[in-house]
């Protein structure tokens, strides 16, 4: 083909596709989320924070010693056949409070480490994708690394299913009896001989019930791994994994707020878990309540694992104006398998919030807190000699903090 033929080849194929994408004003859509604070304990320093050895995480509420600031950037940069194309970026920054206790500079002055300095961006979510195709049931499709497959509890933050990475994947498909969508993620910033690759499959929006919807999560992972042809190591054969999760949720059924019941099984070599998670809200007047109660068996050789039960409520009571109360109780048990003693521990929270709104989900917000926390010897003994809780109470059953958090979304 001549260069002639070429550019005219070239240019037919511009002017085809431009007669079907049409170029947007790129509209940049700004949201995120942040929290961050600051705190004492009542013995002097900073604000600790109680979770139970063994337990799988912690109660939230005036108990969360750490920064995240996740602000998302999400650009439409073309429609073509019906389908809107879009790039989403989100640097994120996490830091938990600890770490260095002084920083010293050349000039040999030591200065006490302002809790901020250590801060490190990362890429959280960088990915393209295309929504609405018709061709892929009106779903969409995306690659790059993202936040992927995330279902998350409430007042103990946890993720019952997540599997975020680099990947790709094809989501939200329309099928006949609700939505599918399937995925492939890795880690490709680690050894290039030595790789994991899962493929979590969900099938969501199942109408089982009245006011209820059906949700199927399942997720294969398997090692994958060559010789290294430098060295000529070869990488440490990695267990095959598989998790199985169904969650049946209710809207307004009950108490006029939302339901959550969740099974899951996961398996990663001779190490299993099984779960059932219930969570419940409700509305009663000014007040709105959410509970949770969950309960995790571990199995693992040599008798690592070990029993969790975790029970909690919080309630968000409106006052006047922009100010409301809230209060959380929670409380876990963990059991090992070891024929170690039973470990408790019970988290109490009292805390003030003047909101931009009067809704419970009213954001920004700033909460004045008080969190006491209180534990069993077994407890005591199991807590880590680096952690902080160890460091300030280490000696007593019990501890408390007092703080400030500011928190939004947008």
């Amino acid at each position: 083909m001549t260069n002639k033929a070429l550019l005219a080849a070239i240019t037919a194929t511009c002017a085809a596709v431009t007669a079907h994408a049409d170029p947007l004003p790129i509209p940049i859509i700004f949201s995120g989320y942040m929290r961050a604070g600051t705190g004492i304990n009542v013995r002097g320093g900073t604000q600790v924070c109680a979770g139970l050895p063994g337990a799988d995480t912690k109660w939230r509420l005036g108990n969360e010693c750490d920064y995240v600031i996740e602000p998302s950037l999400n650009a439409r940069l073309v429609s073509a056949s019906g389908s809107d194309w879009h790039v989403h970026f989100m640097p994120g920054i996490y830091r938990a409070w600890g770490g260095k206790e002084f920083q010293t500079y050349n000039s040999g002055v030591v200065i006490p480490d302002s809790g901020t300095d250590e801060l490190v961006a990362r890429f959280g979510q960088v990915y393209a994708y295309g929504t609405n195709i018709a061709a892929l049931g009106n779903g969409k499709i995306w690659v790059g690394r993202r936040f992927y497959n995330r279902l998350q509890t409430g007042i103990n933050d946890q993720f019952l299913e997540i599997n975020d990475g680099d990947g790709a994947g094809i989501e939200d498909m329309n099928v006949v009896i609700g939505k599918l969508s399937v995925a492939a993620m890795l880690n490709p910033r680690g050894s290039a001989n030595n790789n994991r690759i899962s493929v979590p499959v969900r099938l969501t929006g199942i109408k089982d019930l009245p006011g209820g919807e059906l949700a199927m999560y399942v997720t294969p992972s398997v090692q994958l791994r060559s010789d290294d042809q430098v060295s000529s190591d070869s990488p440490a054969v990695d267990a095959n994994g598989l998790a199985v999760g169904l969650y049946q949720t209710l809207n307004g059924v009950l108490f006029g707020g939302n339901t959550l019941v969740g099974l899951k099984m996961d398996w990663y070599g001779t190490t299993r878990n099984s779960r059932v998670v219930l969570q419940q809200s409700a509305s009663l007047g000014g007040t709105i309540i959410e509970g949770l109660a969950e309960y995790r068996i571990n199995k693992a050789a040599g008798n690592a694992g070990n029993k969790w039960f975790g029970i909690g409520v919080r309630s968000d009571t409106h006052v006047i104006g922009p100010f409301r109360v809230l209060a959380e109780a929670g409380h876990d048990v963990v059991k090992p398998d070891n024929g170690g003693h039973t470990r408790n521990m019970t988290k109490l929270t009292l805390a003030t919030a003047v909101s931009a709104g009067d809704q419970a989900s009213s954001r920004p917000t700033v909460r004045l807190f008080v969190t006491h926390a209180i534990w069993d010897e077994a407890a005591r003994l199991s807590f880590d000699p680096t952690s902080r809780l160890r460091q300030v109470f280490g000696d007593q059953k019990a501890g408390t903090s007092v703080g400030l958090q500011a928190e939004a979304w947008w």
